[in-house]
């Protein structure tokens, strides 16, 4: 219980960091989780389930401030949500070890290459539309992250955050409540799969829950009060440290291998 305890107070502060830039940040909580409930699958599914209540608090607190956007739930949240449903019914079954370091990557390389980018060129013109459909992008990126996220036990807003702001062409604080929103989907979605498993611990997720909720409350109330350019440089620095997170989560579970 004291473990539990030290593990929602991190929550706590994740939850405000993440929904303050539309995200979660469960990449820690999942790793300690599983070192406190002793089982790899159960930890993940318990962490996707707290994360997911965590989303839905944020949601509400950027539906209400009109962060909200629907037509991105339909054509992003949908597939991901359908996805992760599938997924996540099979995912003691895949090793998702090499998924985790390919997502860690891409946050990185991807919250890099945003600093550098806004540093270096400041005044550069907006980038002309891409070539691919903007609706299909929006599918193809909510049936592939979602696809994943069943698999690890992650939400992967860091990665859907910045494809939304590159394919979809929102604003940044629309973006960020949208993807808290399809977070949402996908958790709830995942969630039903997992808990039919069996894989959800109940203690666990009473404990660290509601300090997980409490702060994506307060995170959401922040993206309002936040320039877009400081939203942008903020979300670059969130995607580069929850890359390195995830690169070192194998590395702490090992160490906490109980």
């Amino acid at each position: 219980m004291l473990f539990l305890g030290l593990i929602a107070a991190v929550s706590l502060l994740l939850g405000y960091i993440g929904a303050t830039v539309g995200l979660v940040l469960g990449q820690l909580r999942v790793a300690l989780l599983i070192y406190a409930l002793g089982d790899a699958a159960v930890g993940t599914a318990t962490s996707l389930a707290i994360s997911t209540a965590g989303t839905l608090m944020g949601t509400l607190r950027h539906a209400v401030d009109g962060r909200v956007q629907l037509a991105l739930l339909l054509t992003i949240g949908a597939p991901s949500a359908a996805a992760a449903f599938f997924t996540a019914r099979y995912a003691h079954m895949v090793d998702a070890r090499l998924l985790k370091l390919a997502v860690a990557a891409v946050l990185i390389l991807t919250g890099i290459s945003m600093l550098v980018r806004r540093t270096a060129r400041p005044a550069d013109p907006p980038a002309p539309a891409p070539a691919l459909s903007p609706m299909v992008a929006e599918v193809v990126v909510g049936a592939v992250l979602g696809a994943i996220s069943g698999l690890v036990g992650l939400l992967l807003g860091s990665l859907r955050l910045p494809a939304m702001i590159r394919y979809a062409r929102v604003a940044t604080p629309i973006a960020i409540g949208t993807n808290m929103a399809i977070g949402t989907l996908t958790g709830l979605s995942a969630g039903v799969a997992t808990f039919l498993e069996g894989q959800v611990d109940l203690l666990a997720f009473a404990v660290v829950g509601p300090a997980t909720v409490i702060g994506a409350h307060l995170g959401a109330g922040r993206t309002g009060k936040l320039a877009p350019e400081t939203l942008l440089r903020l979300i670059a620095w969130v995607l580069v440290a929850t890359g390195v997170l995830m690169l070192g989560e194998g590395l702490l579970q090992r160490a906490f291998t109980p």
